[in-house]
């Protein structure tokens, strides 16, 4: 577990991220995500006394033909997997407090190993489970 960013890939594809908790941009704003990634994740580190400055965003549309899909375990233990195109696991590993998670292509599934609490993020408006969602058969 020795690496704070795990990219999970396979032949070629890119699956996931995952973001240990210790990963720190000490003083400083970093974003970890491309720019052309429909979710945007940056980590900002600032000490005491900083401020932002008071800003808006802009309206944008974007054209999205994809959901990606973050998590941020606040609390617990979180088995996670990632699986390919034909529902083959391709890679597993535990989520624990701290750590952050983003879904980018392919499918995934979750056991909880201890008690969590979770904090998840994607793209909306949320049509339903019928409608978002494939179930592996």
């Amino acid at each position: 577990m020795g690496h704070t960013i795990e990219q999970i890939e396979h032949q070629g594809v890119l699956y996931a991220l995952v973001f240990r908790k210790e990963l720190s941009v000490k003083d400083g704003v970093k974003f970890l995500t491309p720019a052309d990634y429909p979710l945007q994740v940056g980590l900002i580190e600032r000490k005491q006394g900083y401020s932002f400055r008071p800003h808006s965003h802009r309206d944008m549309h974007y054209n999205v033909n994809t959901t990606q899909e973050f998590l941020y375990v606040e609390k617990g233990v979180l088995l996670t997997k990632i699986y390919d195109a034909g529902w083959k696991i391709i890679y597993e590993t535990e989520l624990r407090a701290g750590d952050f998670f983003l879904s980018i292509t392919g499918g995934h599934a979750f056991e909880v190993k201890e008690d969590v609490r979770l904090l998840e993020v994607k793209q909306g408006p949320y049509p339903g489970d019928q409608y978002a969602k494939r179930f592996k058969e």
